[in-house]
């Protein structure tokens, strides 16, 4: 089972919000890291201020002190967003879902997290809606941008989410995001004409997502209402 994070308050109402953490720190440097769960949590802190019952979602070999035999290095390197991956999260996902019995389901995937949300979307039956946050959409464009390993053994979301995805999608993008640049997700973009996308002129791929996402939250329900 993997790991699931939960406000003190019981996470149960009609709409669920899942929250999927970024990639963490895949590579230390040149070598490929030992645990790659990162320092600091952006998804939880978003979560932390989500009014709307939610809970965390991990992924495999992330939040472990000590990793089991079974996390190979590559299912956080070039197969961070593979079938197996997916598939792991998906079990996971539908053991939540039978738990807390919502009538929708919202996936908030933050950097690699929006990559595991869309993914993940393909496979729901209950009307589900994606909000992204600083990710990279094009796995493709992303790696070939910084000349990058590509990511061998992912699935792409520009590749495999079809233009009529079937889920309701809201992308938000960082003008200052030196991490994930918006060029790189204008395939993503191209193929999906019909999802929202906010951008905002001050933000950069950490700042200020969790300082401004009270905010953020209300202007999303704005939108989708």
């Amino acid at each position: 089972m993997l790991p699931v994070f939960s406000p003190p308050v019981a996470a149960s109402g009609t709409t669920l919000h899942i929250y999927l953490a970024g990639d963490g720190h895949p590579w230390r440097g040149r070598k490929i890291s030992a645990n790659p769960t990162g320092k600091t949590a952006i998804a939880l802190e978003l979560l932390r201020q989500d009014p709307t019952p939610a809970l965390l979602l991990g992924r495999p070999c992330y939040y472990l002190t000590t990793l089991p035999a079974n996390c190979r290095p590559e299912l956080w390197t070039s197969a961070r967003y593979s079938t197996a991956v997916v598939t792991s999260m998906q079990i996971a996902l539908q053991q939540l879902l039978a738990e807390q019995q919502p009538q929708s389901l919202v996936l908030i995937g933050y950097s690699g997290g929006g990559v595991l949300a869309l993914l993940l979307a393909r496979e729901q039956t209950l009307p589900t809606t994606v909000i992204t946050i600083a990710s990279n959409l094009d796995t493709s464009a992303w790696t070939d941008h910084y000349g990058h390993l590509p990511l061998t053994g992912s699935l792409n979301p520009a590749e495999v989410i079809p233009g009529n995805a079937g889920f309701d999608q809201i992308h938000l993008s960082g003008d200052l995001d030196q991490i994930v640049p918006r060029p790189t997700i204008a395939r993503y973009r191209e193929r999906h004409p019909a999802a929202h996308y906010l951008h905002y002129e001050a933000f950069d791929h950490r700042c200020c997502w969790a300082q401004q996402w009270t905010g953020i939250l209300a202007t999303i329900s704005d939108l989708t209402r």
